[in-house]
């Protein structure tokens, strides 16, 4: 990527780069000044995984804007070469150029090598904090993005946020995606709701029925890493390999945390953040247990763990795991057209996520655009306590 300068309309100057490996002090001294130290993002916190990050030349594109010595704006993308993803992350600027619509013109310049005829990538999306200014949420439906979800609660920065999620669509992103999703009726109007933007076309609606689950509760532990010397992200791709994994796919993100039982015939992979609790399933070995009673297990040991909040991907085409994370209060709250690549086709996933504190939507400023998915989302969130309070 060739460096640009840009003029902004005070006169000043500005040079938009991909960041250095000797920018890394500059850069976490920007993030310092902006959010203190309470920025929770591995790339960011970990100066190790920083260093790694700017270095990386093949899976990020780092972006940073100089003026003079100083580094005053960042964004991260990450890419994912085998899915053609991308992700737009950690976007910040400095107190003193804020205004200058200068995130956009770093985010447009990545878009021109990522989404480019040919490029690593056919969609880039975005999980984007809901407080912050509407002008930003502009600039991004300017540069294409597109929201299809939210997530409540997802982080905690000084406090807990919800953010939107969109998507930025390249040439070809449905190209070879895989028509009728197949879902269960409570995640139709979310649907429905994507549909308006990206004109899916229809959904197959399921009912699924399922009994109680009665199976007490699994005991599982924090896995020691002595008795895993290749790593837990080795475990997750032996399973994976031998088709032994649920909730395998999860773009751009890699376990750091594994949870198993004494028999360690289950095995759920996590990818944990403790500083504000968030994780991401990113694995599971079921053991042949029920599936409502893993959920609700492994919500418990994360529960125990200082998660408070928890997400994972599943299936768009399967709507029995869909009624099963219902169950187990894994409410649907973002969709993901065409996010995996599977024998030639894109397929659509659904994100589910379980909240362990409170909602808390004090000083949210929604758009039009990311307003309905909230709604919609709180109506599920009313509509699962009612079912339980029905058959207490």
């Amino acid at each position: 990527m060739e460096a640009q300068e840009l003029t902004l309309d005070d006169g000043r100057r500005v040079l938009i780069r991909r960041g250095q490996a000797e920018d890394q002090e500059n850069i976490k001294k920007l993030y310092t000044d902006v959010y203190g130290n309470s920025y929770t993002i591995p790339e960011i916190a970990n100066a190790e995984k920083m260093a790694q990050a700017l270095n990386d030349r093949h899976n990020y594109l780092w972006i940073v804007s100089q003026s003079g010595e100083r580094i005053v704006g960042s964004v991260i993308f990450s890419v994912d070469p085998y899915h053609h993803l991308g992700q737009a992350f950690s976007g910040v600027i400095a107190a003193d150029f804020r205004g200058c619509k200068l995130i956009y013109s770093m985010m447009r310049k990545a878009h021109e090598s990522l989404l480019c005829e040919g490029g690593p990538c056919t969609m880039i999306y975005a999980m984007v904090r809901t407080f912050v200014s509407p002008n930003f949420h502009k600039h991004l439906k300017e540069l294409g993005y597109i929201d299809t979800g939210i997530f409540p609660n997802v982080r905690r920065v000084r406090d807990y946020e919800t953010h939107s999620f969109k998507i930025c669509l390249g040439p070809n992103a449905f190209k070879d995606r895989r028509p009728l999703p197949r879902i269960y009726n409570q995640v139709q109007t979310m649907y429905r709701l994507v549909d308006r933007q990206l004109n899916l076309g229809p959904a197959i609606m399921r009912s699924v029925d399922l009994p109680p689950y009665t199976d007490p509760l699994l005991k599982l532990e924090l896995a020691q890493p002595e008795d895993y010397p290749n790593g837990i992200e080795a475990e997750r791709e032996k399973l994976r390999q031998a088709n032994s994994l649920r909730f395998g796919f999860c773009p751009l993100l890699e376990p750091n945390t594994m949870l198993i039982n004494k028999e360690k015939t289950v095995r759920a992979f996590l990818n944990f953040q403790p500083v504000d609790g968030h994780a991401t399933m990113v694995g599971l070995e079921t053991g042949k247990y029920d599936m409502v009673c893993l959920l609700e297990s492994v919500a418990a040991a994360c529960e125990k763990m200082g998660t408070k909040y928890l997400e994972v991907l599943a299936s768009a085409y399967d709507p029995i795991i869909q009624a099963q994370l219902w169950q187990a209060y894994f409410l649907p709250c973002a969709w993901f057209p065409a996010a995996r690549l599977a024998d030639g086709q894109r397929l659509d996933y659904m994100f589910a996520s379980r909240s362990f504190v409170p909602l808390n939507f004090k000083g949210l400023k929604l758009t039009e655009d990311c307003k309905p998915y909230l709604l919609e989302f709180f109506k599920l969130y009313t509509a699962r306590l009612w079912e339980e309070l029905v058959n207490a």
